[in-house]
């Protein structure tokens, strides 16, 4: 604000050191969930110590955190009211290219099934270019199941944009091979110092199902560890 102040160490109660920057005179807080999109990945790292327990579409709770900053480690498991069995899901991540404004990470997802032997999943990249305020992910991936794995890759296509202290809108968009559907996805991230919330609306692009176009999107995160 451009105004000095001298206040005694004796008035002082506490002190913390707020995470967000400075935008054209406005302080904008750091989205605490910058790992992800609404459920895929982006380029970036959690550093070590940091983590975060999520719930997704409210049955599916997955908690994550990062070993070095370097290597994240996360999973989950389903919970689908009165089901027998569940889904196991795991997936590490590493991101050996961290710059200032690019990032590059490599990891598998991991799902078991229940009364399978076999497993599927999808094993990728991803690079995340852009500041905190704004910023654009590109990934691929190839799905597999069991022994067996695609020959064309799935694509994903994300950005994201803080529009004000704690909110941020954002768009998820998969691209599927030899598919009639694509996944194309538009909405907002609430957010204060730990917890975000995610509300989106997808679309399936080229289904012919009727009525209401759109599939919900609801998630929600709680970050601990210190935000940088």
């Amino acid at each position: 604000s451009g105004v000095d102040m001298t206040i005694s160490k004796n008035n002082i109660v506490k002190r913390d050191i707020i995470a967000g920057m400075r935008v054209e005179g406005k302080f904008l807080r750091y989205d605490p969930n910058r790992t992800r999109l609404f459920f895929a990945p982006t380029g970036r790292a959690l550093r070590m110590g940091q983590g975060y327990f999520s719930v997704y579409q409210i049955f599916f709770p997955f908690v994550a955190v990062g070993v070095t900053d370097y290597l994240t480690l996360a999973g989950g498991l389903s919970l689908f009211p009165f089901a027998e069995n569940q889904l196991l899901y795991l997936a590490p991540k590493i991101t050996p290219l961290q710059m200032e404004k690019f990032d590059l990470s490599a990891g598998v997802l991991f799902i078991h099934l229940p009364g399978e032997d076999d497993a599927v999943g999808i094993v990728y990249g991803v690079s995340t270019y852009g500041t905190r305020k704004a910023s654009l992910t590109l990934g691929l991936g190839f799905a597999y199941a069991g022994g067996d794995i695609a020959d064309k890759p799935v694509f994903a296509i994300g950005g994201e944009y803080q529009t004000s202290g704690n909110t941020k809108i954002i768009s998820e968009n998969w691209i599927i091979p030899d598919s009639d559907v694509q996944f194309l996805s538009f909405g907002w991230r609430f957010f204060g110092e730990n917890l975000a919330a995610d509300f989106g609306l997808v679309y399936p692009a080229g289904s012919d199902s009727k009525g209401f176009p759109f599939i919900p999107w609801v998630g929600f995160a709680y970050n601990f560890g210190k935000i940088k």
